[in-house]
């Protein structure tokens, strides 16, 4: 299971940080957005990961 923390920054945009890959954080002008990139940005990084 993956853990992410998605928070507003001082701009009005959403955040999504990774936990298990520290400095590794998306933006997005909604949560669904920062989330979505967040997702894919670990895939990438470690796709023998993806069916976790």
């Amino acid at each position: 299971m993956r853990e992410f923390i998605i928070y507003q920054d001082d701009d009005g945009a959403w955040v999504a940080e990774a936990k298990e890959l520290p400095g590794v954080h998306m933006k997005g002008r909604t949560q669904q957005e920062a989330l979505d990139k967040i997702q894919t940005a670990v895939k990438i990084y470690n796709p023998c990961r993806c069916g976790d």
